[in-house]
């Protein structure tokens, strides 16, 4: 983690001295029209709205407050120094514990483990548990001057960038597309049903590994945005998964990369779900045992400056638990950032009643 960080902040001071030397958000704009001309597409596009990099009136002089039931940040720094913190923890009563310091704040992962618990209506799935230990449970959150909001457009996750200026019709609950001077950003975090392609031996082998975590094919990976995995519904042996009071059951696996303008990140996640009486799938039962392993390297991408390689890997292990996730790569920025696998490998093994279910994905 020490080395994530020492790049986090050298990425992150690199931007903030360009800031500096920067009149206005026009050059970074340029910068960026620049990179798309040399033919690298972009996922979002960079918010009109300033940050500052000082403390707001609101956070009290602090480097992290709370706002109107949101976590506000004085500015990226001290944004990126949470998320090292509590990528250091990553556990589910460490940052339990993180977030009780805030009193009248509710993380948008406090109140998914309440709604699966009372088994109400899913909401948009985050598959990064760092983020959604910062999101309060309205998907919002404030970094310097920019409230940044999450919400649905017809369906399709959306950012959207609100300078504290406007927040008041935010606060009354008008809908953040319907604010003057606001700026959406689509994300991708949607399930990719088709991928990978078991019978392509060369990248994916099932159920059992035959290399080590971190021997990676010769092709890269394609670039994509969301969630890459898939839905399984029986064992290893091909039998259906027992059923919990006779309703089906079924195990949500897949590897991220999820982009929000200002942080990006690649991680991995097994999650156990059954069908409920609502008619959705929720996770509200548990497996015996899951362990996972994971390995990539790619780059991480700013406008205008050079790429910066990475290679990350991690294993974890749990009991009674309904999922089990880790964020291999994270990295944050005053601007679009991009967290690109070129290579990434995924083995994981679930004992859930008895049944032992298990993937091996090299990519």
């Amino acid at each position: 983690m020490g080395k994530s960080h020492e790049l986090n902040i050298t990425i992150l001071h690199s931007l903030i001295m360009i800031k500096k030397c920067t009149k206005t958000i026009l050059a970074i704009v340029a910068i960026v029209g620049l990179a798309v001309s040399c033919g690298r597409d972009t996922a979002v596009v960079i918010s009109e709205v300033g940050q500052q990099e000082h403390p707001l009136p609101g956070n009290n002089g602090q480097e992290v407050g709370q706002r109107n039931g949101w976590l506000s940040f004085s500015g990226m720094e001290a944004f990126e120094a949470t998320m090292a913190k509590l990528h250091a923890a990553e556990q589910g009563v460490e940052l339990d514990n993180w977030e009780k310091q805030f009193k009248g704040f509710t993380s948008w992962r406090s109140a998914e483990i309440v709604g699966e618990e009372q088994e109400t209506e899913t909401r948009v799935d985050i598959p990064d548990v760092l983020l959604t230990t910062i999101l309060n449970d309205k998907g919002r959150i404030q970094i310097a001057d920019t409230v940044y909001q999450l919400a649905a457009d017809r369906k399709e996750p959306v950012l959207f960038a609100i300078s504290v200026k406007q927040e008041i019709p935010l606060l009354k609950g008008a809908e953040p597309v319907r604010i003057a001077g606001v700026v959406a950003h689509k994300i991708g975090l949607h399930l990719m049903p088709f991928f990978p392609t078991w019978e392509d031996n060369d990248r994916v082998v099932s159920p059992y590994p035959v290399s080590d975590i971190c021997n990676f094919p010769s092709q890269i990976l394609f670039p994509w945005w969301g969630q890459k995995g898939g839905l399984i519904y029986n064992d290893n042996n091909g039998n259906e998964l027992s059923r919990d009071n006779g309703r089906n059951v079924r195990i949500d696996y897949h590897r991220w990369r999820v982009g929000f303008l200002f942080y990006s990140s690649a991680g991995v996640r097994v999650k156990l779900y059954k069908n409920t009486r609502l008619g959705g799938w929720m996770s509200t039962i548990k497996m015996n045992s899951a362990s996972i392993q994971a390995c990539s390297k790619g780059l991480v991408i700013i406008p205008g400056l050079l790429p910066i390689p990475y290679n990350a890997q991690v294993s974890a292990s749990a009991s009674n638990a309904n999922s089990l996730e880790r964020t291999l790569k994270w990295a944050v920025a005053p601007m679009h950032i991009e967290v690109v696998p070129h290579h990434f490998n995924f083995n994981f093994s679930i004992n859930y009643r008895g049944q032992q279910i298990s993937r091996a994905i090299r990519e």
